[in-house]
């Protein structure tokens, strides 16, 4: 059995000592940053991360609400909301995962039933949710059947700092195929010495 390790400080994993690519890193060549200053991808991130970290925390009954800034709790609040609303219990929560046959990674923020379907759902701090999120969710989905999860339905879920939330479908059969000639074009590249 292989052993998937993360390096949180690298963004990075590998399995039995091996690096291999990552869903995000993956996704690179679909999403253009380059009009957004660094303070303001970094404030993003930031922001981001502390945002899954809180629900990752909720999800695991973890949680000190009193603890949460000004800025997180209307974040928590879209979380609880969608939950109630949508009847949601995580099954997998920020769950890494390895796919043996495709030889990527990468950690999908929740499974659970959504409207009495299996679904992977990827939380999101944003306004707008792209097409490029779907590209995402099918390798997440594809990371779970490989786990023996069969993921039916791939949403991301936009929290909002007014404490409402988004929760678009993604059922764009060519996602996957997106995904996989990214994956091919990498490994390729790799292949030659073109990285």
């Amino acid at each position: 059995m292989s052993t998937l390790v993360f390096d949180e400080g690298a963004h990075s994993y590998a399995v039995d000592g091996r690096k291999v690519p990552g869903v995000t890193s993956l996704l690179a060549p679909l999403v253009d940053y380059s009009m957004i200053s660094r303070e303001v991808m970094e404030r993003a991130q930031q922001l981001g991360t502390a945002v899954h970290r809180m629900t990752e925390l909720h999800d695991n009954d973890d949680l000190d609400e009193d603890s949460l800034s000004d800025e997180l709790r209307p974040y928590l609040d879209g979380w609880k909301k969608f939950r109630a609303e949508c009847q949601f219990e995580p099954i997998t929560i920020e769950k890494k995962l390895y796919h043996p046959m495709f030889r990527y990674a990468g950690t999908s923020d929740r499974t659970g039933m959504v409207k009495g379907r299996l679904a992977v759902i990827d939380i999101k701090k944003m306004m707008t949710l792209g097409p490029v999120i779907g590209v995402q969710l099918a390798a997440y989905q594809e990371l779970h059947k490989a786990d023996g999860l069969a993921v039916v339905d791939r949403y991301a879920l936009g929290l909002r700092p007014d404490g409402s939330y988004r929760l678009q479908p993604y059922r764009d059969m060519l996602d996957w195929q997106c995904f996989l000639s990214l994956l091919t074009q990498r490994n390729w590249s790799i292949k030659n010495g073109n990285r």
